[in-house]
Formats: structure tokens, C-alpha cells, sequence
């Protein structure tokens, strides 16, 4: 490592001298200009070239044939959060799969097909990602996945389930985006400044958006079973009451992971243990397979929510526990 003597100049600014080495190798020379960033550890990051988005007019093409549905989607998906310009799907089976792909992209925000024949489709990327506050994504992704757990209260009307099964678009729309965001903070100091999130906080933000989306889903598959199934009413009353424990620690373990509480985030995940300990009581009145299989969703749910308790008790420090250091031994 080398270093520079901070020097005074004139009675505002202060001046240090670059190595040689590195501005030959950077072919800079006199009356050049000199680009930099303060990261978010306030440290100078300095640069010969002015930053520019390095993503920008980069393509991704895609041969969709002998591919499943899950696996295009999974391509497209992968494709969209690392930020492709356009996305540009080839092959026989389009006219096949052309249905399918379209609804895979009316998903993703921001994106719109541009051109479609028999053989190909182009979506192109309108979205500005710099525009986008991720606060806001996460309360919408928060509106929908509250309210998707709770219309997934069993027997509830009919209805309730096709108005879930929408709702879980919305859920992988705003979860596309914010994974898409954070994965820019992750990479680039600049968006992680304006974002105001430090990478570890980035990497828990991460941990958080996808267990929500997760919770969405279960949701969606607890109302689908109390569709399909044919439950009893002391059935439906046994699972409710750990329903309503579940929907009451999602408000919990989110709340708390915003505002950064730690004894909260704690708690969040203690009730979780209590939330399977009811789940293993309630299988002596269950006499009926889905109501096993609506138990075992109710637990991954929870267990879903005490990641989010996690990542909030990682995200701050416990006023509980008092940092010190311990003085170096000196050798006389």
C-alpha cells in the first residue's frame, strides 16, 4: 500500500500527489480530467473514466425450444433483474408458446414486446431503475402479500381464491423489481449511496423480498386447498386460530424489521416456535388430509415470517448486549 502526504493549497482545498505508475498505465496526462465517488463507507473511489451504466445496450437472446414453460420463465425472469436491454426469444416453438410467453412478461414492469413474428419475440426494457424508491416497492409488495394472507382465512367464499391467484402477479411484479434494484445496489456504490443502504443492509433487504414473496405464494396455495377441499367446521375453526396468530406475526416481523427493533425482530421469531408447536398440537383433531396439508403450509408460512424476523434482529444493533474491546496485552 502506498501513500500521499495531504498538502495545503490555497485557503480552501488541499491537494496529494498520484503515483506515476498509475496514471501511465491509465494514460493520463496533464489537463486531464479526474472523476470521483464517495462510497458509503465515505471513502474516495477515483477513476480515469466518468462512471457510465456498463448494462446499458446489452441483449439477451434465448432459444426457447425444447425448453418447459418454468424454465423460459425462470430465463426471462433472470434476464430482466440482471438488467437486459432486450430480451430476444427464438425458435419453431414461439407460435406454440407465444400465449405463455406473453403473460410471463406482462409480469415484469417496464417491459413491453416491441416486435413479434412466428419465430421470434423482442421485449425491450423501458424501465428506469434510478427513478424507483425502494421503500415504495416494499409497502406495495406489503399491501398485497398482507392481503393475501388475510382472504386466505379458510372458508372463505369462492371467490377469494381467483382474486388471491391475481394478486399473486402483483406479488411477482413488485418482487422482479425490487430483487432487480437491490441486485444494482449490490453491484454499483453509487445506486447502494443514492438507495441509502449499505451492502450488508442490501443483502438482509434481499433475504426479506423473497420471503415475502414466498409467504405470497403459500398464501395462495393454503386458499386453493380450502377450495378443493371439503373441511369440517371444527376443522376450519382449528386452523383459524393458528391462522390468525400467523397473520398478526407477518405485521409483527415486518414492522419490526422497518424500523430496525430489535426486541421485536426477537419476538417475531419466538412466536414462531410457538406457531409450530400448535401446528404439531392441532393433528389430533385433523382427520382429514388436507387439513394435514394446510397445517404443514401454515408452518412454512411461519417459518417464512421468522426469516424476516431474523434478517430485522441482523439489521440492528440489541440494546440488550454492551459492545467493549478488550486491551491489547503489552510484552515488556
Amino acid at each position: 500500500m502506498e501513500y500521499r502526504k495531504l498538502i495545503k493549497f490555497g485557503n480552501s482545498s488541499h491537494v496529494i500527489s498520484l503515483p506515476k505508475t498509475w496514471l501511465d498505465k491509465q494514460g493520463i496526462k496533464k489537463g486531464d480530467i479526474i472523476y470521483f465517488e464517495e462510497n458509503e463507507k465515505g471513502d474516495i473511489i477515483i477513476s480515469s473514466n466518468e462512471y457510465k451504466d456498463t448494462d446499458e445496450g446489452k441483449n439477451l437472446k434465448i432459444d426457447i425450444d425444447g425448453l418447459t414453460n418454468k424454465e423460459i420463465q425462470l430465463e426471462i425472469v433472470s434476464g430482466y433483474i440482471k438488467e437486459f436491454r432486450k430480451i430476444i426469444l427464438t425458435g419453431k416453438e414461439i407460435k406454440t408458446k407465444a400465449t405463455e410467453i406473453r403473460k410471463i412478461l406482462h409480469e415484469l414492469i417496464g417491459i413491453e414486446i416491441i416486435e413479434q413474428t412466428k419465430s421470434k419475440i423482442i421485449a425491450k426494457d423501458f424501465l428506469n431503475i434510478c427513478e424507483i424508491r425502494l421503500e415504495d416497492l416494499r409497502k406495495r409488495l406489503n399491501s398485497v402479500v398482507t392481503n393475501m394472507i388475510k382472504d386466505s382465512k379458510l372458508g372463505g367464499e369462492d371467490s377469494n381464491y381467483k382474486d388471491i391467484k391475481n394478486r399473486d402477479h402483483d406479488a411477482n411484479k413488485f418482487t422482479y423489481v425490487l430483487l432487480r434494484v437491490i441486485r444494482r445496489g449490490l453491484e454499483k456504490p453509487n445506486i447502494r449511496k443514492s438507495i441509502g443502504l449499505t451492502k450488508l443492509e442490501l443483502a438482509h433487504e434481499q433475504h426479506t423480498v423473497l420471503a415475502m414473496e414466498r409467504i405470497a405464494d403459500i398464501a395462495k396455495w393454503i386458499s386453493r386447498t380450502d377450495h378443493e377441499a371439503d373441511l369440517t367446521d371444527k376443522e376450519i375453526e382449528e386452523l383459524n386460530k393458528i391462522h390468525a396468530i400467523v397473520l398478526d406475526n407477518y405485521r409483527l416481523a415486518l414492522n419490526s424489521y422497518i424500523k430496525k427493533d430489535y426486541t421485536k425482530s426477537c419476538n417475531a421469531v419466538s412466536i414462531n416456535k410457538e406457531i409450530q408447536a400448535s401446528c404439531d398440537k392441532a393433528k389430533i383433531n385433523l382427520k382429514s388430509s388436507e387439513a394435514f396439508k394446510i397445517t404443514h403450509l401454515l408452518r412454512e408460512m411461519s417459518n417464512n415470517i421468522a426469516i424476516i424476523g431474523e434478517a430485522g434482529f441482523m439489521n440492528t444493533e440489541s440494546n440488550i448486549g454492551k459492545i467493549f474491546y478488550e486491551e491489547k496485552e503489552h510484552n515488556l
